[in-house]
């Protein structure tokens, strides 16, 4: 079973405004930041990335911009089953998905945190990954545990306009994507 899939379009974002702050997961680090989070965001593309699925179920995704600063360990996603990822600035990072070793791995939270969870890499065994590069698109199963790993640098801001759905998991949003000719 596949944890991604790529689009077969690209997508490319020209101006986007962000917008106010709605969720992080991370930590601070000698005053600063590091981790993940995600913010409202205004995108003159916002059409053509909200058209990537069909009309009717465009009520149940939430557009946001993430961005990333640090390598993320293993997890899964809080309140989100499937999301789309719009990449802008990818800073060649592996995004590396996991199945699990046991049916009871040791799970952490970090601040904010709901139902995902952080996994120790020693309960996990490396899946399929991919390298995103800016302009791809990326469906993908957060539901299932994932990271993303910096291949060259570690002062990294990735960014990503994304579509988030609580309501629809990976192979339902799979199928929306084929009605409109995005796989």
């Amino acid at each position: 079973m596949k944890n991604f899939i790529k689009l077969k379009n690209k997508f490319i974002i020209n101006e986007y405004s962000i917008q106010q702050l709605r969720v992080w997961y991370g930590k601070k680090d000698n005053n600063k930041f590091k981790g993940i989070w995600y913010s409202d965001v205004e995108c003159q593309d916002k059409d053509t990335i909200f058209g990537s699925i069909p009309a009717q179920f465009r009520p149940y995704f939430a557009m946001r911009i993430m961005e990333v600063n640090t390598r993320i360990p293993p997890h899964t996603d809080s309140r989100i089953l499937s999301t789309i990822n719009f990449y802008i600035k990818t800073d060649n990072c592996l995004t590396q998905f996991y199945k699990f070793k046991s049916e009871n791995p040791t799970t952490t939270q970090v601040e904010n945190q709901t139902d995902g969870f952080l996994f120790n890499v020693e309960d996990l065994e490396t899946a399929d990954s991919f390298i995103a590069e800016s302009n791809d698109a990326y469906l993908l199963d957060v539901s299932k545990p994932h990271s993303v790993i910096p291949l060259e640098v570690t002062n990294i801001h990735r960014s990503a306009i994304v579509l988030q759905t609580d309501r629809f998991a990976f192979d339902e949003v799979l199928e929306m994507l084929k009605e409109t000719n995005n796989t």
